[in-house]
């Protein structure tokens, strides 16, 4: 039977490369004997998981298979030699294009295998300019769904959710969710505590950590959902996005994100470059809730086509069995 060793920190229930990680674990261990090897001491939130906490001091490794590395973040070039995989998968799923280089360049100069790149992209592969398996994870439609709003306020509610960090927020946002609530909309984030010293206390917009709602609940009490990142932090995919998606929300969201390919402007979401156009968009959304609805419909069409069953099992079948060759239009 295949090892196969999947390896990051493990340092947060949300993580993109975290949740990619579990999804393998569950994907592959029916067919393969997969090892989760935790870099730090795991969120407390993943206790039910089974790791293994990597020591290279103590020589605790991973040996020999498949090694895959899900993110590019960890200094791993101490102890890469010494586990010897038949096999190198280096998952990139983060703006740090140099990183990934130097990882490929030791890997060659310690006469490792060739790494092969999982992007969970095409935009984002075409950034790296590299060759690569394009992987956009995997999602529990059943779960992911679209459901009717919690009684309550009529008011037009607009949110978004990702991780509690500065750079998952664009410094345009707190000017944007101002001027929503100075329309009548009300606004609900959710990982964005790092917004309160600018935006608490105001009775409209609500502020939440990181995972205070299941994603799929907070997803359900929204009308539309908007999402752009820091420029610094170019998001490779947008996960939260899909899902919203797949909750049949229309998504008003910034260009420049790996998930604008899933996105038919006026058709399945809308895409802007500046500030007025966001706010054009949800406001043109809150007077035609018919559109609101046929947007988010298409929306959640895309996504459940696109990341079903085949997706799960082209996803599969590269992990299993190795790629007789990389150069194919699948890699490109």
């Amino acid at each position: 039977m295949t090892t196969i060793h999947l390896v990051n920190p493990f340092a947060s229930a949300f993580g993109g490369s975290e949740r990619r990680a579990l999804d393998y674990h569950a994907l592959l261990s029916t067919d393969a004997d997969v090892i989760l090897w935790a870099e730090s001491d795991p969120d407390v939130a993943l206790a039910g998981y089974p790791f293994r906490r990597l020591d290279p001091t103590g020589g605790i490794l991973p040996h020999g298979g498949t090694l895959v590395l899900l993110g590019t973040f960890a200094e791993r070039r101490h102890w890469l030699t010494r586990a010897r995989p038949e096999r190198l998968i280096i998952v990139y799923n983060t703006p740090e294009l140099q990183r990934l280089r130097s990882l490929i360049e030791f890997a060659s100069e310690a006469a490792l295998p060739e790494p092969e790149l999982v992007f969970p992209s095409a935009t984002h592969r075409a950034s790296a300019q590299m060759a690569g398996f394009v992987d956009w994870g995997f999602y529990d439609f059943n779960l992911f769904r679209s459901a009717p709003r919690p009684h309550g306020s009529d008011a037009f509610v607009v949110g978004r959710l990702s991780r509690d960090k500065d750079y998952k927020h664009h410094h345009q946002d707190v000017r944007l969710y101002r001027q929503l609530v100075a329309r009548g909309i009300h606004v609900r984030l959710m990982g964005a505590t790092v917004l309160s010293e600018r935006l608490g206390g105001n009775p409209a917009i609500e502020l939440l950590p990181a995972g205070a709602v299941p994603a799929p609940s907070f997803l359900q009490s929204l009308d539309a959902f908007v999402y752009r990142t820091d420029p610094i932090w170019r998001e490779a995919s947008g996960r939260v996005v899909v899902e919203a998606m797949a909750c049949a929300l229309p998504v008003v969201a910034g260009r420049s994100g790996g998930y604008r390919e899933l996105i038919v402007h006026g058709t399945n979401g809308f895409l802007f470059d500046t500030h007025n156009e966001a706010i054009g968009y949800i406001e043109g959304l809150r007077a035609d809730r018919s559109l609101a609805q046929r947007v988010g419909h298409a929306a959640r069409a895309t996504v459940v086509s696109q990341f079903g069953e085949a997706h799960i099992a082209r996803v599969r079948e590269y992990f299993l069995h190795p790629p007789l060759s990389t150069d194919g239009p699948a890699f490109r």
